[in-house]
This record gives C-alpha cells, sequence and structure tokens, in this order.
C-alpha cells in the first residue's frame, strides 16, 4: 500500500432520508463505500470486516419503534396533545421517557436501543432473528437489543442479545393485578449465520441463565468472549431480601416471589447494568471459550480462567472485591488474547491476558507502565496488539505495542506513534501486520486532543492518519478505524451532518456513519495546505459533531473489545 498522502471520492452525500444500500466512487488510494443504513436508524457504526469486504455494526438511535402508546397514562404527558397519534418529535420524546426515565421498572414497556447490521458489500440489512411478535399486538416486539461484535470469514457473526420481552399478568409486591414486560434470560452470547440465531451461556444453573458476550470467532467457528461463572457477590442476598416472600414457599414447596422473579431481577441488572467496574456486579464473569458447528450448535465451552494467582494476592496489602477477564481476540490456531483484571479497594490491576493451552498467561510483567494494559487483538501470525496506560509529562496515555507470542510471551514493542506523548489505541491487525485504531493527531498539552482514526504497519514503522486519505472536499470525518482485513480494507467509523425530515422541516444531525476504505491503487494526491489542515480541523469541530461525541463515547465503551 502506498504512504503518500492521497485522497479519494466519497460516496454521495445521503441527503434528509436514510440510505438503504450502499454508495461509492473511485479516486485517489481507496475507494470509499458509505454502508447505508436501515430504514429508522440514524447512526451506524462498523464493528468487524472479513475478507470478503461484509461488514458488521450497530445501527443506534433508532426511530419508528413499536411504542404501545395504549398502555401509557396521558396525565403523564400533558405537553403532548394526541397521545394517541403523537408527532415524530413526541414519538422520541415518548421513546427516552421508557428507555432512560423508567427503564427500571418493569411494568413498563422495554425498548431495544441498539440493533446489528449485515453489509455485503451493496446492500445492508437488519440481523433481527432474536426478536419476535408481540403475543398482544402481533407486530414486532422491537425489544430485542443485539450488539453485534465479532465476524468471521464465512459470514458468521458474533455478539450479544437476549430474549424477547412479551407481556406477563401478575401481581406486585403489594398482592395487587399488575402487567409486566419480562424477558426470560439476561443478555447472552449471540451467534448468527443469517439463517441461524443461537444464544449461549456460561456456566449453567445461573440465574435467568447468567451473563455473556462473544467478541470474536475464528474460521474454525471457535469463539471467545466472556461467560458467567458465579452470581455476583450481592445478587444472592437482592434475590433473597428483595424477591422472595419472608414465607419462602407455599404448600407445595414452591418459591414465593414477591413479584414475577423476571421483574425482581430486571431491577437489578437495570441497576448494574451500565456500570464499568461496579465491585458488585451482577455475575462473576471469566474468559470463555465456545466451539460451535456450522448450525451454531454449542459442542464445547468453558472458561480461559484468570491471570492472577489469588493465594498470592490474599497475603499482598490490597482487599481484593473482585475478578474478572475477558477475552477479546482469537486466531486460527486457538490462540486468544485479551484481559484480566483485580479489583481492589481504591483502585484496580488490569492485565494484558494469553489464553492458549497452558492456560492465562501474563503477557507482561508487573510494573508502573504495564499496570493497567490489555490486549486487543492477534492475528494468525501469533502478533498481537494492544495498549497500557504510562504516565507521560503527568499525563496518563494510551499507547500501542505489539508482541509476537508464537512462543509465549515475549518482548512487548511500544512504536512513537503520531508524536512522542500521543495516546493510540488498536482496534485490530490484519494477516500482513497492519494495525488500525485510534490516536491523537493534536499535540497540545489538554485533556480534549483531536483524535482520528490511523493505520499503522508494523514493518515498516509507518503511521498515516486515515483522513489525509479524504478528499479536500470531504463532508465525512473519519473518528477511528475499527477493522481491517487481509486486503487490506478498512472499516471506518465517521461522522457526516445530513438533514432528517422530523414533521416536515428539515433538522440538520451530525450522523455516525460505517465506511469501508478499500485499496484501489490509484496515486491523486490532495494537496496537504494550511487552509485545507485548518478546514479540516474546523469541521471537527461543529458543533453538531461535537454533540454526537457523547454517543459516540457509549458506542466506544460497548465497541471496545474490553468491559471491565
Amino acid at each position: 500500500m502506498r504512504k503518500t498522502k492521497i485522497s479519494l471520492a466519497v460516496a454521495a452525500l445521503i441527503g434528509s432520508t436514510l440510505a438503504v444500500g450502499g454508495a461509492a466512487a473511485e479516486s485517489g488510494g481507496y475507494r470509499v463505500t458509505d454502508a447505508g443504513a436501515v430504514e429508522g436508524a440514524i447512526h451506524t457504526t462498523p464493528r468487524a470486516i472479513n475478507n470478503s469486504g461484509h461488514v458488521v455494526g450497530q445501527l443506534a438511535d433508532l426511530r419508528g419503534q413499536n411504542l404501545r402508546l395504549d398502555l401509557l397514562d396521558p396525565e403523564a404527558f400533558t405537553s403532548i396533545s394526541d397521545l394517541d397519534n403523537p408527532t415524530e418529535r413526541e414519538r422520541r420524546q415518548l421513546r427516552d421517557y421508557l428507555v432512560n426515565t423508567v427503564g427500571v421498572d418493569p411494568k413498563f414497556q422495554n425498548l431495544a436501543i441498539e440493533l446489528g447490521f449485515y453489509f455485503d458489500s451493496s446492500n445492508i440489512f437488519e440481523l433481527d432473528g432474536f426478536e419476535a411478535l408481540d403475543d398482544e399486538t402481533g407486530l414486532r416486539t422491537d425489544s430485542v437489543s443485539f450488539r453485534v461484535l465479532g465476524l468471521n470469514n464465512l459470514g458468521v457473526a458474533v455478539g450479544q442479545s437476549s430474549t424477547p420481552y412479551q407481556w406477563v399478568e401478575d401481581t406486585d409486591g403489594d398482592g395487587e393485578p399488575a402487567r409486566f414486560h419480562l424477558r426470560s434470560s439476561f443478555p447472552q452470547g449471540a451467534w448468527t449465520d443469517g439463517e441461524n440465531y443461537t444464544l449461549v451461556t456460561g456456566e449453567p444453573g445461573l440465574l435467568m441463565n447468567g451473563t455473556a458476550s462473544l467478541f470474536a470467532i475464528n474460521d474454525n467457528n471457535v469463539a471467545v468472549g466472556y461467560g458467567a461463572v458465579a452470581h455476583g457477590a450481592s445478587l444472592q442476598s437482592y434475590y433473597d431480601n428483595a424477591c422472595i416472600s419472608e414465607d419462602e414457599v407455599d404448600e407445595s414447596g414452591e418459591t414465593i416471589f414477591l413479584e414475577p422473579e423476571e421483574a425482581c431481577l430486571h431491577r437489578y441488572w437495570y441497576a448494574r447494568s451500565g456500570i464499568t467496574g461496579a465491585s458488585s456486579p451482577l455475575m462473576e464473569e471469566e474468559a470463555y471459550r465456545w466451539v460451535f458447528d456450522a448450525q451454531g450448535n454449542v459442542l464445547e465451552q468453558g472458561s480461559l480462567g484468570i491471570a492472577f494467582d489469588k493465594e498470592a494476592d490474599e497475603a499482598d496489602v490490597f482487599e481484593t472485591l473482585r475478578y474478572r477477564s475477558v477475552a477479546n481476540d482469537i486466531n486460527i490456531h486457538g490462540i486468544a488474547v485479551g484481559v484480566s483484571q483485580r479489583q481492589v479497594s481504591g483502585g484496580s490491576f488490569t492485565r494484558p491476558t494469553l489464553f492458549n493451552e497452558n492456560g492465562a498467561i501474563r503477557m507482561l510483567e508487573d510494573t508502573n507502565t504495564s499496570n493497567n494494559s490489555l490486549a486487543v487483538a492477534i492475528n494468525d501470525n501469533n502478533i498481537a496488539v494492544g495498549f497500557s496506560n504510562i504516565a507521560i509529562n503527568n499525563n496518563f496515555r494510551q499507547r500501542l505495542f505489539y508482541m509476537d507470542v508464537s512462543n509465549g510471551v515475549s518482548e512487548a514493542v511500544y512504536p512513537n506513534g503520531f508524536f512522542d506523548d500521543s495516546s493510540w489505541q488498536p482496534r485490530a491487525i490484519n494477516n500482513s501486520g497492519q494495525v488500525v485504531g485510534q490516536g491523537q493527531i493534536d499535540s497540545t498539552q489538554n485533556s480534549q486532543r483531536r483524535a482520528t482514526g490511523f493505520l499503522y504497519e508494523i514493518d515498516t514503522n509507518t503511521i498515516i492518519d486515515l483522513n489525509t486519505y479524504l478528499p479536500c472536499n470531504s463532508e465525512y470525518v473519519i473518528l477511528d478505524a475499527i477493522d481491517i482485513n487481509d486486503a487490506g480494507e478498512i472499516a471506518a467509523l465517521a461522522v457526516l451532518v445530513t438533514d432528517i425530515d422530523e414533521d416536515g422541516d428539515l433538522i440538520s444531525t451530525a450522523r455516525l456513519r460505517s465506511l469501508v476504505l478499500t485499496p484501489d491503487g490509484s496515486d491523486v494526491a490532495c494537496p496537504e495546505s494550511d487552509e485545507v489542515q485548518l478546514e479540516r480541523k474546523g469541521a471537527a469541530n461543529h458543533p453538531l459533531w461535537l454533540g454526537v461525541l457523547a454517543l459516540l463515547a457509549v458506542i466506544s465503551l460497548r465497541r471496545r473489545k474490553i468491559t471491565i
């Protein structure tokens, strides 16, 4: 691939309506394809790309969902004149109310907050097989979130989803008749080839099947992620005190619940699902491995362990609150990488971890440099990439490293990046040693440095700002580079301001877009004048785009292959 600064023509603008397919145009260096969006989704965020150039990812800021308006109390929405026929803006307000304001209450309708998509280089469509029809209305429940995180070269996508919510009539904690919107499980690991859809769990016997998520799958249909191995420290106490009657059992020996078991556990799950590193988690989770057949049936599964010596930890001065591990990626040889964490009172120790036939192995020695590090991805040549939080000039910076793990742990290499103290995080590495991710390109000493998607080549120690590949008049800004395949095609996250029709008004909206950058061998450069650079810098600070960064931060936390 050429390392000159080159330009390209970008996909035609979406306009004021939601695009259904991808549009592309060819020019310098890359052909750029905007994957478009499924109708009703404002944002698309890529998660993975395979060697066919197919992309999976997330759909967010969902419009047009089936709201059960008949179940809402008009007195709670006095600002809406006709609750049976709300405007688009009012529907969005109602949706936000159900998701954010009363989401903890299982007596209200639960709505999906993100959906999975598959882009086959020409068309984009939703992966909707975990959805179901509402038992009462016959319409889609729109209650199932599907967080797609990985894709192999066979077209199998993996991630996290759950069973759909349905309405149930029962009694509440006061013994009064009530209706509840309930599902039968917590979020589970998800596998699909587009026709078959499978939910998988960690260890059996846990409340509501425990929790699990698949992050990556290789071409041997072996997936890794995390799975629950036990209940969290406080869950059993909560269950006994908040869910079960003091009488405990009835005359038949059946447990007496104060309200439906799923309703009580929903409250506990909702209160903890958005807390990163909570000391009282829903479940104890460990890096986990699943082996599937071609139809998605699980042939074998099991924990991959944790890279901490619990007995040795008992002898030090820190009080351990919990352990957790996650496998973020797996290569064709079955070698996985990820992270192990020991949370203690007042902080945590986070270690990049190699998972192989010898178990869970710490990849870096205990030093100030490696205290908070994680491994993100590994290629089929056994080159792993990750990053460490390193103190530089009194600021912590996330510094990329790579390591050859062919013979186990070896010395980590820390390249320089865009400059000496820039933060840069890898997202993926292909079999040619090309690494993509997000890095800071603004060297000013402040906490809000500009960042961009980058391409880094290990062999030549060359790093490129992917925005320099865009033409001077491009209306896209690339925020992150998420994945790269063996052909050098990059799945990138960009932002684009377009007009969206809402109740007859055109609303200027910053939209997250999934781009595919395909090398095309041309060599047409865009002059990198100071004027062009200032224009791009100003575009990156557009008020609407700055407003979308809060959403991007949430999506980034969900996307990042670590949920410690």
